[in-house]
C-alpha cells in the first residue's frame, strides 16, 4: 500500500513535471518576513514616540479654556492618527512573525502583547532622545493639512479671535509687552503685569502662551501667561535651553485684571 501511494506521488510529480525549489529561496524568504516584521515594529515603536510627545505638550493646563472640561478636551485632542498609524503597523508586525518558519507557534495574543511592549519601551526610549517631536515638526511642515487635522495644537494658539496666543517676546517691561507670534506677526499685549510677587519674571526671547481677548489686529489684552512646552513651530528650540527656567520654577503667570 504505501509503495503504491509513492508511486501515485512520484507519477503526479513526473506528469505536472513539478520542480523543487533550491533551500535558499526559502531562506531568502523567511529572513525577508522577518526583516519586515522589524520595519514594522520600528515604525510602530516611532509612531508611540510621537503619541508620547503630543500627550504630554497638549495644554492640558488650559483644558478648560479649550473645550469646557477634561473629558472633551481628551475626545477633542486624542493624537488619533498616529494611534491609528501604530495600531496598523502592530498588526504588520503580528503578521509578518506568524508567516516566518516557526512563526505559527505563536499565539496571536503573545505576539501583539509582545509587540506592544517593544512599542511602548522602544517609543519610549525615542521619545526622550527627542525623535517625536522631531517627526512631528518634518510632518508638520511637508503635510499641509496636518496641523488642522492630525495635531491641532498649532492651530489652537493661531486662533486669536477665540483668545489665545503663542510666541516670542520681543520687549517686554513692567506693564507692557511685544510679541511675535507663530506666524511672525507682531502683537502689543496690554493689561501686562510682572508686579505680583509670584510672576517669574518674563524677558525678551522667552516663549509663552496667552490668554486673554483680542482687540484688533496688533492689540491683544492678556489675562493669563503660561511658558510654553514643545513649540517647532517657534524654531525648534528654547532661548534658554530645554531645562529652561521659565518653564521649571513656574506652572503658570497670572496676569491681573
Amino acid at each position: 500500500m504505501p509503495e503504491t501511494i509513492s508511486k501515485k506521488v512520484l507519477d503526479e510529480i513526473k506528469e505536472k513535471k513539478v520542480a523543487l525549489k533550491p533551500r535558499w529561496q526559502f531562506v531568502v524568504k523567511n529572513y525577508t518576513v522577518w526583516l519586515l516584521g522589524l520595519v514594522s515594529l520600528m515604525i510602530g515603536s516611532l509612531s508611540f514616540a510621537v503619541i508620547l510627545y503630543m500627550l504630554k505638550n497638549n495644554d492640558w493646563d488650559v483644558h478648560s479654556q479649550v473645550s469646557g472640561n477634561i473629558f472633551s478636551f481628551v475626545i477633542l485632542t486624542l493624537p488619533y492618527f498616529w494611534l491609528i498609524f501604530l495600531g496598523i503597523f502592530i498588526l504588520a508586525t503580528y503578521y509578518n512573525i506568524r508567516h516566518t518558519k516557526k512563526g505559527y507557534r505563536f499565539s496571536i495574543a503573545k505576539v501583539v502583547l509582545g509587540t506592544v511592549v517593544v512599542s511602548v519601551v522602544a517609543g519610549g526610549l525615542l521619545y526622550n532622545a527627542g525623535v517625536g517631536r522631531a517627526i512631528d515638526n518634518i510632518v508638520e511642515k511637508r503635510v499641509p493639512f496636518y496641523d488642522k487635522f492630525i495635531n491641532h495644537r498649532k492651530a489652537r494658539w493661531e486662533d486669536h479671535d477665540g483668545g489665545f496666543l503663542a510666541g516670542a517676546v520681543v520687549d517686554v517691561d513692567r506693564d507692557k509687552a511685544v510679541i511675535k507670534d507663530i506666524s511672525g506677526d507682531i502683537w502689543y499685549i496690554s493689561d501686562f503685569s510682572t508686579s505680583s510677587p509670584q510672576v517669574f519674571k518674563v524677558k525678551k526671547g522667552d516663549i509663552i502662551r496667552i490668554l486673554g481677548e483680542k482687540i484688533d489686529d496688533e492689540n491683544f489684552r492678556a489675562r493669563e501667561v503660561l511658558p510654553m512646552k514643545g513649540m517647532p513651530w517657534m524654531g525648534g528650540h528654547r532661548p534658554c535651553g530645554e531645562n529652561c527656567p521659565f518653564e521649571r520654577k513656574m506652572n503658570y503667570l497670572r496676569i491681573t485684571e
